[in-house]
């Protein structure tokens, strides 16, 4: 994004006004007051109740409809789960290469393969939203805000004689910032000069006193914070990194991570008051529910995992094992016998 295009869109987002366009005439669209926000919510919720006596689907049933139908299908939902966790994966690896240029790149690659395949499942799976309840309940509430906070270019409620309240609603939504954007507009000027002499004073930073905050509004205040508190971090990331989202997004990542293992080791730790248990190589632990076992899972490390599935795919090939036939038990006992060989050829 160039600076001209930043300027104008840091003003718009100050302004708390989005002018929309035709070939001939300019409408602007103001975020709703409180009590306008209010009346939008109630017509929302007016308009799926309406919608539900009528027989209209909810987005869940919708879905086992298409289901039921062959227009999606539960491998596909799997499937989507997966490419979730594909592009997780992949954000932890570009960090991790993040100084091979080569490598970072293709992993970038990569990620926006991923995206691009999610995305088009997603556009799928929401082909029929719109004749949803909940569909219905948002073009409720779009088309009552348009018709209360269009103004026209001298200041005065529109009319809509040049543009229908559909058109203004289509393009006030599409108008909404790519998180992309929202995040460089955050972290370049002009707008973090702006943040940084106004900080949290709404009443100086944006322009909408009495109204509520746009998402664009909303979406910049939270990753300007976001901005801030990493460069307080014990760990901030270089200049690079931050300026880089995919390589920052796989430092949020393995951050999270190292916070919840940290967060489930003391938790875990508890149980083992006893400290010859706590220092041993293995440690048995008895869960009694999915939720406990996933927890215990985690406290394996990467090394410990592959350890792990090695001795269930032996055991569920032989139908059994015997304690020393394991793959990790034959390295850890040659590894004691060598240290014991090398500690005897010393006192030699």
């Amino acid at each position: 994004m160039k600076q001209h295009e930043r300027e104008f869109f840091v003003a718009r987002i100050r302004s708390g006004i989005t002018p929309i366009s035709n070939s001939s005439h300019t409408v602007y669209v103001h975020t709703p007051n409180m009590l306008q926000n209010l009346e939008a919510n109630r017509l929302a919720i007016k308009a799926y109740n309406q919608a539900e006596d009528e027989g209209l689907m909810c987005e869940e049933e919708m879905n086992e409809w298409m289901i039921d139908h062959g227009l999606w299908s539960e491998e596909e939902e799997e499937a989507m789960k997966g490419i979730e966790e594909d592009i997780k994966t992949l954000r932890k690896e570009i960090y991790i290469n993040r100084d091979n240029d080569r490598m970072r790149e293709t992993i970038r690659r990569y990620i926006r393969a991923a995206e691009k395949g999610y995305a088009k499942m997603a556009n799928k799976k929401s082909e029929y939203s719109q004749n949803t309840c909940e569909g219905i309940a948002i073009s409720a509430k779009y088309k009552f805000i348009i018709e209360k906070c269009c103004t026209d270019e001298d200041g005065n409620p529109y009319d809509f004689s040049d543009m229908s309240v559909d058109f203004v609603s289509i393009e006030y939504q599409s108008s909404t910032l790519s998180e992309k954007n929202l995040r460089e507009i955050a972290r370049e000027e002009p707008w973090r000069s702006t943040w940084s002499v106004y900080g949290k004073a709404e009443n100086l930073l944006f322009n909408n006193k009495d109204r509520e905050l746009s998402q664009d509004q909303k979406s910049i205040l939270v990753w300007s914070t976001m901005y801030d508190n990493i460069q307080e971090h014990l760990e901030c990331p270089s200049e690079e990194v931050i300026k880089d989202d995919d390589v920052l997004d796989g430092w949020f990542i393995i951050q999270k991570e190292k916070r919840e293992q940290e967060k489930l080791e003391a938790e875990m730790s508890g149980e083992l008051t006893n400290d010859k248990i706590k220092n041993s190589h293995e440690v048995y632990m008895m869960a009694d529910n999915d939720k406990r076992k996933e927890k215990i899972e985690k406290m394996n490390d990467t090394t410990a995992a592959m350890f792990k599935k090695q001795r269930e795919a032996l055991v569920e090939a032989r139908g059994a094992a015997q304690q020393g036939e394991f793959f990790d038990e034959k390295i850890n006992t040659k590894l004691t016998q060598e240290i014991d060989f090398q500690r005897f050829l010393k006192r030699k």
